[in-house]
């Protein structure tokens, strides 16, 4: 049914179009403008906890160690559960605790927390910062994120790294962890730092960001609610009403990932649903600015698209030439070897597109996992097919509107939660 020649035809004309997005990948490796702000600035440090008990503790143990004047900001917890036992913990690091017993989506306890800070303090702060709970800070975040407010973005990100290689030995640091703490090498590395530098709209993912307190009152508290990835919804209307964003790779955090496949999954499968829905949902708006700026921002934002297309493609061919094969064997008897090798390379061919971007990543992050060179090999071979369980995930996606559930995601235990 397909040759090897459709292989290599769909193969070009992806290449083709996604050059533009693959230039993108390198930036990083020249030094980032450093900025320096003459104004310390009044910032809200909001953190997200709901059940998050003794997991916190390391995140404010972080803050307590920031070099930024501590008087030049003031934390905020929100939790669910009014018995919770982060009160406590927070009270100790001088943390005002909000509960919103309500809250059914990260957006919700956003909207409850920005809601109460504004009210009760207005026109005090200049920005407010999200952070998760699973995080910890570098002592220097909150004075670079102070720096990076020098720009005049309206939106800061900050740099994400794998909290996992550098705690306890390494000891929650597997292969899993490994594998899908390269995404955020894809999101600010490899694809916001060129964005950044070039005047695009970035990816604005949650946690480890700063919004200027102009945005939060203008929203009298958090707008974004209409799926679970807040960030995604976010992200597409910052392009949509031209909000600037920024990335800023002084400004750095470590992300916590979760060593067992299940837990992760989860959290794929909750953030790919919440991006493919805002899609939808921001499409049409987007779409309809005609300028060139908007239509390069409208590619960088929507380019996973062309991924989704090639995947397809791929599988089609593999898919329509196994078909064929079966169908030659049932009618005349005969076992065509030649359709099944184009369906191998087909497959081949996906598994290789996802093989040069973990090549490129591992590169990219090089100085930032914390690895020996054996494992670091391992990876590269086994990420294309972590890579490629997200076939299964978008897929689902795409077909089924309806929302992921807004799951816990288990902690991993650490030495400072473990102790305390």
């Amino acid at each position: 049914m397909f040759t090897i020649n459709a292989v290599i035809l769909v193969s070009i004309i992806f290449a083709v179009a996604y050059y533009p997005r693959a230039r993108c990948w390198f930036a990083s490796l020249h030094p980032q403008r450093r900025l320096h702000s003459g104004v310390q600035h009044k910032l809200a440090l909001f953190i997200p906890a709901r059940n998050e008990g003794k997991a916190i503790i390391p995140l404010l143990e972080s803050i307590s160690a920031q070099t930024y004047d501590r008087s030049n900001f003031d934390v905020f917890v929100v939790v669910k559960d009014p018995h919770d036992e982060v009160y406590d913990y927070a009270h100790a690091v001088g943390a005002e605790v909000f509960c919103d017993t309500t809250q059914t989506c990260k957006g919700d306890c956003l909207d409850f927390g920005f809601n109460k800070i504004i009210h009760k303090y207005p026109g005090k702060y200049d920005a407010f910062i999200i952070v998760d709970a699973d995080c910890v800070l570098k002592p220097t975040f909150m004075e670079e994120m102070n720096n990076a407010m020098a720009d005049g973005a309206d939106v800061v990100n900050a740099k994400k790294l794998v909290r996992n290689y550098f705690e306890d030995n390494g000891r929650n640091s597997n292969i899993i962890t490994q594998c899908n703490g390269l995404i955020w090498t894809f999101m600010d590395d490899m694809g916001n730092r060129w964005k950044s530098d070039h005047g695009y709209t970035t990816m604005t993912v949650t946690t480890g960001i700063l919004i200027s307190a102009r945005l939060v009152e203008k929203w009298n508290g958090w707008i974004y609610k209409s799926t679970l990835t807040e960030d995604m919804e976010f992200q597409r209307d910052c392009s949509l009403q031209g909000y600037k964003t920024q990335y800023y790779s002084y400004a750095q955090l470590y992300m916590e990932e979760a060593p067992q496949l299940t837990e992760t999954d989860k959290r794929r499968t909750r953030w790919m649903t919440g991006l493919t829905h805002a899609d939808f949902i921001y499409a049409r708006g987007l779409l309809a600015k005609k300028d060139i700026h908007s239509i390069i921002d409208n590619y960088f934002m929507f380019c996973l698209w062309l991924v989704y297309a090639y995947v397809a493609s791929m599988f089609v061919i593999a898919f329509g030439n196994v078909v064929s094969c079966v169908y030659e064997i049932i009618r005349y008897g005969m076992f065509n070897w030649a359709l099944l090798n184009v369906s191998a390379i087909a497959i081949g061919a996906v598994y290789g597109i996802f093989f040069l971007l973990t090549a490129a990543s591992l590169i990219v992050a090089y100085k930032d996992m914390k690895l020996p060179f054996v494992r670091r090999i391992l990876v590269l071979f086994v990420h294309p097919f972590f890579y490629m369980q997200y076939i299964t995930i978008v897929s689902h996606a795409i077909i089924d509107r309806r929302e992921a559930s807004w799951d816990e995601i288990a902690r991993v235990e650490t030495a400072e939660t473990t102790d305390k």
